[in-house]
Parts: C-alpha cells; structure tokens; sequence
C-alpha cells in the first residue's frame, strides 16, 4: 500500500503543473512579435512584453489550453519568420494582401486600422500625391506605409527616410530628420498622448487606401490550417463575450473593430 500511495503521489505531482496552467492542447505556441509597436506590443520598464497585442495573444493561448512562447523581432523578419514555420503565429498588425495570402495563412480580422500623417501643428500638408517629393518622410521600413510613399516619390529615394520601427521613425521626426511619419493611426496617437508628441498633431484625413487601413489579422504558418481555424474560433468567442472589448479598452480610447 505504501509503494501505491507514492506512485499515486508521484503521478500527481507530475501532472499537476500541466493542469495548473491549463497546457493541455500541445506544445508552446511560438509566437513572433514586435517589441516597440507601443501600445500594441513593447518591452516596459521591466523589460516585460506588455501592449494589446501581447494581451491577445494571452488570451488566445489560454482559450487554447496552449502556452505562449514570445520571440520579439523587428516588423521586417516577423513574416518571413512564420512562412519558414520558425513561428506558428505572426502579430504584427498585418493587413491581408495577394503577396502574403501566398506565403502565410490570415486569422479573421481582431481591429480596423487606418494610416495618417503627422507633423508639428503648423505645417500646412500638401496634395498627397505631392507630399513625398516635397516633404521629407519617416516610415517603417517594410511597410505597407512604405510602400505607398515609394509609389509617391517617383524614384526620389531620399524623400523617404525607412525605420527599423515606428518608434525610431517618430524620434527621427522629433530629431528633425524628417519633417512627416506616414504611421498606423493608432500608433500615432500614442505619440501625440506622450510628452514627446507636444507640438504635433495628425496631419490631414486619415488614409484607408492602397493598402493603408483595413481588417488587421494575425499571421500563421503556412499548411497550419487546423491551427487558423482554432485561433478564429478563439477571436470570435473573445469579441463575443467582451474580452477583446475590455482589453482594447486598456490602451485605445475608442472602439477598434
């Protein structure tokens, strides 16, 4: 009896972790993520992933009964990254298009994004089609932004100053090596709400053309189909019952989907 009792103790022990933190549904997801998209994902002052998208992708791992294994890169390597299968999720605000479509697959969309122009509050923004010849402009490299100010400029390369991330492109525009950022919306706003953001403001309408604003899903990795199909119903159930509400709440101070 006593050897059963510690075989039966042994064996709680060892499952007990595994129930406890609900990873029962398979191995970690390997979740690609950038780290200075505040306030979507970034490193805080504990150097811990924080933002709406980090917050997302809790919740979907839990709804999964998955853990989340965060690698934090930079915008440009996040797609290639996941179409390698290095990755089983991509986030990084990606808008669908032809040229992904063929490489990684698309969750449903989680939130609407548009695209604008900011600059110090006096500038006075001219026609868009003349902007980037005339306005030097700060843009993510490897962007949708970034490829429409390429189609702008008419070959006038050094109107376009690329960034690593759209952090560095607004310390590029505070810095005044560019006299605009082409950003995300939302990104924009948090900017304009920090102290370093006095004195600008959103230049013009924003942009939902080209490829600048629409539905923004997360990537998978390619033949991974039974995986989308679990994270859409984790998307839908999270919108259904308030949680992705109450959690954008955290950060926007208006609806995004």
């Amino acid at each position: 009896m006593d050897k059963l009792r510690h075989l039966i103790l042994l064996a709680a022990l060892v499952c007990a972790p595994a129930a406890a933190s609900g990873q029962t549904g398979g191995p970690p997801l390997v979740v690609a993520i950038t780290g200075t998209a505040v306030p979507f994902s970034y490193l805080d002052e504990k150097g811990e992933l924080v933002g709406f998208n980090a917050d997302i992708a809790h919740a979907i791992c839990q709804r999964l009964k998955r853990a989340c294994r965060f690698e934090v890169r930079k915008f440009p390597e996040i797609l290639p990254m996941v179409a390698a299968g290095r990755a089983d999720i991509g986030i990084g605000n990606y808008l669908k298009t032809p040229d992904r479509e063929n490489q990684v697959l698309f969750s449903i969309a989680y939130w609407r994004s548009t695209s604008s122009f900011i600059g110090t509050e006096r500038l006075k923004l001219p026609a868009p089609e003349a902007i980037a010849r005339q306005l030097r402009t700060c843009v993510t490299e490897g962007s949708r932004q970034h490829g429409y100010l390429q189609g702008l400029t008419q070959r006038q390369a050094e109107m376009i100053l690329p960034s690593a991330t759209n952090q560095q492109a607004f310390e590029n525009l505070a810095a005044g090596r560019c006299a605009l950022v082409l950003a995300p919306t939302m990104q924009g706003l948090n900017f304009l709400q920090s102290p370093a953001g006095k004195g600008y403001a959103f230049l013009g309408a924003p942009l939902s053309q080209e490829g600048l604003g629409g539905d923004v899903h997360l990537i998978v990795k390619p033949d991974a189909d039974n995986l989308r199909q679990q994270i859409d119903a984790a998307l839908r159930g999270l919108i259904a019952d308030g949680t992705h509400s109450r959690l954008s709440q955290k950060y926007f101070p208006f609806p995004i989907i």
